[in-house]
């Protein structure tokens, strides 16, 4: 059936008017109106349908208001409410105020006021009595700066710092970062977290591993802070651990063969079976390591380290066996050093994720020659089970193929993004391998 010749088929559509003048706003109407699904013709009506929603805006902006506590009070709700979103709905905003103990005759109020003034529009529900169903904000930095003032300008100075703080830092997650600062969405972050992220920045450049609360103290000017922040950063850049923030002090866990020398004594691995744990300073203290002939075997999972240790993977079998923790510190670089040295192989595996594949190079970097276990776009297929990548992982992804093509696994990472998956090092340990 053409357009031409069809029955219409209504499908009812909300439909806005053009704005209209109404001396200092500017309103617009809503109609549901009958449109046919074929052809996009409206259904003939005798008589103007009648509006459903009342849109408003400011045609004409007046003074600012002045804020008391409770003006405040609700432009903060506003702001809050509306990251992320392109309308608030009332009823949430009004229930959040209440439990404040606003009410939402004084909360409506207030809207007005900024209504007004041209930072915001609302938009009303029509038919008895009018309702206010949401609004929206055209100008959230006023209403943040009366919410709480001066902060968008410690908020652009914080920024400001920030960047200029991780522009030189070359540090996989380092850059990450600066990526993440670079981006329109920082202009919405508050000054604490924006120096955190920076003071994280440097601490994954630095190699260091610390305890939450010394790296909160040390760098964030109170030892609780962090943790008020973690929540949202590890949202924004994945789990702290991975760059050397840890709940205790840092510890180099190693396992299967292999011989460490001081000058005071060997330790042979296998008489602390099924691994051992080193301070850094026992690490980068060592005089020599005996390798064995199956080299060194670095594992970014705890996990799986454990099961290499444990003879449980065919392919770690008689190498000395790492646990990277993530993003390797100073203590690992001092490993893989002197595995250089001693001429012995090095063998690196990670989760097949964008974090995986730099932490990978960041490992192979330190190394002359370095193999890639299980971190191919074969194995990536055959793994048994995958997982699904965030739109954030994907774009993160598709960066780093723009910037550095030609770097180690970019040919994984290009599986990765065809795929939109990635695989845990867990799924591989019922193979054996």
């Amino acid at each position: 059936m053409t357009e031409e010749n069809h029955a219409c088929r209504w499908i009812e559509r909300l439909i806005w008017s053009g704005w209209t003048r109404q001396g200092v706003l500017a309103e617009r109407l809503a109609r549901r109106v009958p449109v046919c699904a074929v052809c996009g013709r409206e259904r003939p009506a005798r008589r103007l349908r009648p509006a459903v929603l009342r849109e408003t805006r400011a045609e004409i902006p007046a003074a600012p208001p002045l804020a008391d506590a409770a003006g405040r009070g609700i432009a903060g709700v506003l702001v809050r409410r509306s990251e992320g979103r392109e309308a608030i709905p009332a009823a949430g905003l009004l229930s959040d105020l209440a439990q404040d103990g606003i009410p939402a005759s004084l909360a409506e109020e207030w809207i007005e006021r900024f209504l007004h003034a041209g930072w915001l529009t609302a938009t009303w529900r029509l038919g008895g009595s009018p309702r206010l169903t949401r609004v929206s904000l055209p100008q959230p930095a006023a209403l943040r700066e009366l919410a709480w003032p001066g902060e968008e300008d410690r908020r652009r100075e914080a920024l400001r710092k920030a960047r200029e703080r991780v522009a030189p830092l070359s540090h996989p997650k380092a850059a990450e970062i600066a990526s993440l600062l670079a981006s329109p969405e920082a202009g919405s972050f508050p000054p604490p977290l924006i120096q955190a992220l920076a003071a994280l920045a440097a601490h994954a450049e630095s190699g260091e591993v610390l305890a939450e609360r010394v790296f909160s103290a040390r760098h964030l000017g109170g030892s609780k802070l962090l943790a008020a922040l973690r929540g949202r950063l590890e949202r924004l850049i994945g789990p702290l651990a991975g760059i050397g923030i840890r709940e205790g002090a840092g510890v180099t866990l190693l396992g299967g063969d292999g011989a460490l020398r001081r000058m005071d004594g060997e330790i042979d691995l296998r008489s602390f079976a099924p691994f051992l744990g080193l301070a850094r300073e026992a690490l980068e203290n060592l005089q020599e390591i005996a390798f064995p002939a199956g080299g060194l075997f670095a594992v970014e999972n705890l996990t799986v380290f454990e099961a290499c240790c444990r003879g449980e993977v065919e392919a770690a079998r008689g190498a000395l066996i790492a646990w990277s923790a993530g993003y390797p510190g100073h203590a690992f670089r001092r490993l893989v050093e002197l595995a250089g040295r001693a001429g012995t192989t090095l063998r690196i595996w990670t989760d097949l994720d964008l974090d995986g594949v730099r932490i990978a190079r960041l490992i192979a970097s330190w190394s002359s020659e370095a193999v890639f276990h299980r971190m191919s776009p074969q194995d990536l297929e055959s793994a048994p089970r995958h997982h699904d990548l965030a739109a954030r992982s994907l774009a993160a992804i598709r960066r780093d193929l723009e910037e550095r093509p030609g770097a180690p696994l970019a040919d994984t990472l290009k599986a990765m993004l065809d795929s939109g998956r990635w695989v845990e090092q867990e799924v591989f340990l019922s193979s054996g391998s």
